[in-house]
């Protein structure tokens, strides 16, 4: 028999910022660290809520990851890396279409 967590201590939360880091979504996440049943759902519904502080982290880890992530692209195609300015260009345009795909059409 499993327990439902409705509060979450620091060991939980670093352990679902370690794989917020990797870039999993929520339900790989719930897979990795082993829930099942109720735990997971209450999991997944915490996550899933933008107001529940376990959203906040998650989203605030996996932003500074992105950020992470741009910062050392920016300094390989600054330094020359044809394959980072191809993949810097890339992502730009990506993020471009994402952005509009948000705006016309919410998604």
């Amino acid at each position: 028999m499993h327990t439902v967590m409705t509060t979450y201590d620091d060991n939980f939360v670093a352990r679902m910022k370690d794989f917020a880091v990797l870039g999993l979504l929520p339900i790989q996440i719930a897979e990795r660290m082993g829930l099942v049943g109720e735990s997971r759902r209450t999991f997944l519904m915490h996550i899933s809520d933008p107001m529940h502080p376990l959203a906040k982290e998650y989203w605030k880890t996996h932003e500074m990851a992105v950020e992470d992530l741009d910062a050392s692209l920016t300094t390989s195609a600054m330094s020359g890396d044809p394959k980072a300015l191809k993949l810097a260009y890339e992502v730009k345009k990506q993020r471009e279409i994402d952005a509009l795909r948000q705006e016309l059409f919410g998604i």
